[in-house]
Formats: structure tokens, sequence, C-alpha cells
């Protein structure tokens, strides 16, 4: 697997990882510790590679990292924008 492509996987783990506050929101009282335990390990895997990584792939690693999250925040943004444009035709029974 090419770094570039283990950077976006942990990325998007660390993404999914913070979705699951809103996944279970309704039921947040009862699975917090398993949306603090997924936030906290991919977090926590994301940071310990960071701090193993020689200085020159750190940089490397933190770019991709943040390009990622960037490009997946306007992606989303963009996506809500147009969707929201987009007129639907209502469905009458």
């Amino acid at each position: 697997m090419s770094n570039t492509s283990s950077t976006s996987c942990l990325a998007l783990r660390l993404i999914a990882a913070l979705y699951r506050v809103i996944d279970l929101w309704y039921t947040l009282k009862t699975a917090y510790p398993k949306v603090i335990r997924g936030i906290l390990g991919w977090g926590g895997i994301t940071a310990a590679i960071a701090v193993l990584l020689k200085n020159q792939w750190r940089h490397v690693f933190l770019w991709g990292l943040l390009i990622y999250v960037l490009f997946y925040l306007i992606n989303y943004t963009s996506a809500k924008f147009i969707l929201g444009k987009v007129k639907r035709p209502i469905e009458i029974d």
C-alpha cells in the first residue's frame, strides 16, 4: 500500500470516528464509551504514526491528512449546497 493511500485511509477512519457522535446521538447516553473509544483510538493511531515517522515523512503524512480532510469538507459542503438547490417533485399518494 502506498503512503498516499494509507494516509487517506487513516484520514477516512478518523472522519468516520468523528461521525460516530452524529450517528449515535440518539443513544449517546448508552453509546458514549463506543464513541469515545473510536475517536481516541483512531486519533491515537494517527498521532502515534505521526510521532514515529521521521521528520521528512512526518510532514508528508500530516500534509496528506490535512489535504484529505479539507478535500472531504469541500466536497461535503459542495454536495449540501448543490443538493439543496435541486427541486424534488412532491409525491402524492
